[in-house]
């Protein structure tokens, strides 16, 4: 119906109202059933294990099982040989992970005929806090960007191989081993390199040709072998879990090693298993504040969870404080191999900070595991605004040739544009591999102060203290023009707000909101979000058919339907605020931002206040109650920020818009460094079962040099790819997971300080008030 129902019509409203009771409705009761499921879940696995003592541990508490799957076990020996493979089932549970051997018992019930019923023979069970996956091609032994390159210098995997004596990789058989041989032939090649160069005379068969054909002949091996190894490696997952104590009482180790039957499962068990850790964390353990439950909480399982926080400043120079920041995606490289991959890859966060006469950019990498700032430079004045302009895909003619470099730009190459107290645009390339290069400069109409940036593909936006909107556009050369195409007059007061949405650009001025078109670039309407005097807008954040509106002043948001600039919903976040925080303190909203579900605020007491909305693209209406974090900072939210990868489309396909559920893959593959011990205090050691050690034929690998042998796949190792290729497996024992797949996405928040607020209130140092970037990771989960 409300595709079949024009926008202005009266009748659209109330579909797009029910649409999004409907939705609500339909959460509400996908988390009761996924509750319900959680618990029998829980008991027909304590049923199937048969054994009293686990059946009375994992029926207490609130464990609950994140995900079930059936894997390959390999198992090798002391020369790192397979021995046998076997099918296993790994349980996840929210603080344990439990290895078990199913089997199938058929019973003949002269009522119901012949039933058939599954029983677990676990083999181990382990905290989720001590299992640890040993991702091959680690942070260690790879370039910044945390991801094995396709094709690298033969001597990187040397690197690799052999950096960590303690540890080893287990592959399929031999490969491993293959390499070692191939890297210690080519340094022995190497050797007798340099002796032919000594040579007095001249042979026919015994020259430096000769010897640059044996070098180049044995790095296409090893290049060759490297591809066999990560061809292997994207379903295999390798854990290093404790095992029994020694005689001598001193704690042990082993590593079982298990094969996904796609690598797309590999990546989202990863993926669960490091969200479930997190989750056990000190931090999070006491992350939300929460009023008591009366049903319309955000569950535990929804919680944004803090991944970290970290300074921002070089020298600890407490003079930056935080203005400003924006979100530089870097597209994922999917292998050919692995279409089925939905990980994206994380990029960069670029945070401007400020004195009272200068700026300063601190560039935050995501790429890897632990985001830390890989870059900082000044800027001749205050950044107040920053925008992420991306790069223009212009259709080419196969015949055409590659555009090239004019005046230091390229065209179609992406851009942080920066808004300056000083009344100048500053555009900077922000290409991956690239340190700051400034591609333009130039200065707004009458050098007046830039306090807003927004980006369309063709047009840039800059909301100016004087109250009007210069419109920018694109060169041939795809620069910037220096001087405005039209400048759009709103007002008297600042333009503190800009938006793009469709077709639209709403600026905020004063009170008042403009709806301007982006092609005619005329005021179409305006919308008086507050009627008392005084009441300036600040923020806005669109999601679906609404716009969130906050003010400079007071703890209320708006909403407002797009379409029909209706009034729908007002929420005032201090009452969340003041359960938590004793007092009347003054509140106000310092930031916004709607993403996957929740409606996040920053508050300028350093909270940040977590609402629940619909996730489809229907009206924002908070649904709830909302969260408030302990985590806080000891200044005003500047900036909450989603770090959303967007994955790189096919070259023959139009690019799309990154679908809201992507799993960004920074959060799937772990560094293989060891985590400290962080599980719960009731994640216990389940069962006495014939469990972990390193005696345990069935369950364990050494961690033995490997064997050596011919370069060519051995039979062990062609079943066990094969056994993993056929695809009769995957419907009856190959399954997946099955919870819905969870993922998540990050999101960034900037101010000075950090601070816990359950904790008992004491005087923070001089070095405690940096500027400081926490980090939230949101999980998202299909209801």
């Amino acid at each position: 119906m409300l595709k079949n129902t024009p926008r202005g019509h009266p009748d659209r409203l109330p579909l797009q109202m029910a649409l999004t009771e409907l939705e609500t409705l339909a959460e509400k009761l996908n988390e009761r059933k996924r509750d319900a499921d959680q618990r029998c879940e829980i008991k027909q696995i304590a049923k199937a294990i048969n054994e009293r003592y686990l059946n009375k541990l994992l029926s207490s508490g609130s464990r609950y099982l994140v995900r079930s799957d059936d894997m390959i076990e390999t198992v090798y020996n002391d020369r790192g040989e397979i021995v046998k493979t076997k099918e296993r089932r790994l349980l996840m549970l929210n603080d344990v992970l439990l290895c078990a051997t199913v089997s199938t018992r058929t019973s003949h019930d002269s009522s119901a005929g012949v039933s058939t019923s599954q029983r677990y023979l676990l083999k181990w069970s382990v905290p989720l806090g001590h299992v640890e996956v040993i991702e091959y091609g680690g942070d260690e032994g790879v370039g910044e960007n945390g991801r094995c390159p396709l094709v690298h210098v033969p001597e990187s995997l040397a690197v690799v191989a052999s950096a960590k004596p303690n540890r080893v990789y287990m592959g399929p058989g031999q490969l491993y081993q293959d390499l070692q041989n191939l890297l210690h032939d080519l340094n022995v090649v190497g050797q007798i390199t340099q002796l032919i160069g000594t040579l007095k005379g001249n042979y026919q068969n015994l020259n430096q040709s000769v010897a640059h054909d044996w070098t180049s002949g044995l790095q296409r091996l090893i290049l060759k072998k490297e591809e066999e190894i990560r061809a292997a490696d994207c379903c295999r997952i390798q854990l290093q879990l404790p095992g029994k104590q020694d005689r001598s009482g001193r704690p042990t180790v082993f590593t079982a090693v298990f094969n996904t039957f796609t690598p797309a499962i590999k990546e989202s068990w990863t993926n669960n298993l490091q969200m479930a850790k997190r989750a056990l964390e000190e931090d999070n353990h006491l992350g939300w504040f929460c009023v008591e439950d009366d049903g319309n909480q955000i569950k535990k399982e929804r919680h944004p969870l803090l991944v970290g926080h970290m300074p921002v400043t070089v020298a600890k120079q407490q003079e930056f404080k935080i203005e400003c920041a924006v979100y530089n995606p870097e597209p994922y490289l999917s292998h050919e191999n692995q279409p089925d991959s939905s990980s994206t890859a994380h990029g960069f966060l670029w945070i401007g900070s400020c004195t009272s006469q200068m700026g300063q950019i601190a560039i935050v990498s995501f790429q890897n595991s632990h985001p830390k700032v890989i870059e900082c430079f000044n800027v001749e004045s205050r950044v107040l605004c920053m925008v992420y302009a991306p790069a223009e895909e212009r259709p080419r003619e196969p015949s055409a040739p590659e555009p090239e470099a004019t005046a230091g730009r390229v065209l179609g190459v992406p851009a942080v544009c920066l808004g300056t107290e000083e009344g100048s645009i500053s555009i900077y390339k922000s290409s991956q591999g690239s340190k700051k290069v400034r591609l333009q400069h130039f200065f707004a109409p009458d050098k007046s102060t830039v306090l807003s940036l927004a980006c369309t593909p063709q047009n840039l936006y800059a909301g100016l203290v004087s109250g009007a909107v210069a419109v920018y556009t694109k060169a041939e050369d795809g620069s910037w023009n220096s001087e405005p195409q039209t400048v759009v007059k709103l007002g008297v007061l600042p333009v503190r707000s800009l938006l793009v949405m469709e077709d639209a650009l709403w600026a905020a001025c004063g009170g008042q909101v403009s709806v301007i078109s982006v092609e005619t670039h005329t005021v179409e309407s305006q919308l008086e979000a507050h009627q008392e005097e005084g009441m300036v807008v600040s923020h806005m954040a669109i999601a679906g058919v609404g716009i969130w509106v906050a003010f400079t002043s007071g703890s209320t948001l708006r909403l407002f339907h797009t379409e029909t600039l209706k009034h729908l919903q007002d929420i005032n976040i201090a009452t969340p605020v003041h359960h938590m925080l004793p007092g009347h303190q003054r509140l106000s909203v310092t930031s916004l931002l709607v993403c996957h579900g929740l409606l996040m605020v920053g508050t300028s007491l350093g909270v940040v206040v977590a609402l629940p909305v619909p996730r489809l693209q229907g009206i924002p209406k908070v649904t709830g109650r909302g969260l408030v974090s302990y985590h806080a900072h000891s200044g005003p939210v500047k900036f909450l920020v989603v770090a959303a990868a967007a994955p790189k489309a096919d070259k023959d396909k139009p690019r799309d818009t990154p679908p809201p559920d992507a799993d960004p893959q920074d959060e799937d593959q772990r560094d293989a460094a060891p985590c400290p011990s962080q599980s719960s205090p009731d994640a216990v050691w389940l069962g006495a079962s014939p469990g972990p050690g390193p005696h345990a034929s069935d369950s364990s690998s050494s961690s033995g040099s490997l064997g050596s042998g011919p370069l060519e796949p051995r039979p062990e190792e062609s079943f066990v790819q094969d056994l993993l290729r056929h695809t009769s497996i995957a419907p009856s024992r190959g399954r997946r997971a099955r919870r819905a797949k969870a993922s998540s996405v990050l999101v960034a928040c900037g101010g000075q300080g950090h601070r816990r607020m359950s904790r008992k209130a004491r005087q923070q140092r001089p070095e405690e008030m940096t500027s400081t970037v926490m980090v939230w990771q949101i999980p998202l989960l299909n209801v």
